[in-house]
């Protein structure tokens, strides 16, 4: 099957069309993801999601997502829920360790079985990018 001349010409006259329809769709949709991600109704209500976040138990069992300094780290609680947690967590939790974090709080209380207790601010990131938003949008 050759292809003539013409039809080659028409293809690329075709391409170049939806490229202009495209395109500037794609950059809208960009635009409005940005926008979106960084308005302070977004921030805010992200930040009161986490706070709905509660867990509390006995640590059954520690995971990681890879070997790489990057990789997820989780913390099995009663055999069933898996909570994300930050590195330095990780590393100076154990197995039979326990840990509360309550509904509308901003802090996780690990009480290690040496008698430690590591207080973490859960929510700490999410609550500065509101707060920071939310001063920006007050001056």
């Amino acid at each position: 099957m050759i292809i003539s001349e013409q039809e080659l010409k028409q293809e690329s006259e075709v391409r170049k069309k939806l490229a202009y329809v495209f395109i500037p769709i794609a950059i809208i949709l960009v635009i409005i993801v940005i926008y979106q991600n960084n308005s302070l109704n977004y921030k805010r209500e992200r930040y009161l999601e986490s706070q709905k976040t509660q867990f509390n138990g006995k640590i059954t069992g520690k995971k990681e997502d890879g070997d790489h300094t990057r990789a997820s780290r989780f913390m099995i609680l009663n055999g069933t829920d898996k909570v994300r947690i930050p590195n330095e967590i990780y590393y100076q939790i154990n197995v039979g360790d326990s840990v509360y974090k309550e509904k509308g709080k901003d802090f996780a209380y690990y009480y290690l079985k040496n008698g430690k207790v590591i207080i973490q601010d859960f929510n700490e990131l999410i609550r500065k990018d509101y707060l920071e938003s939310k001063s920006e949008k007050s001056e």
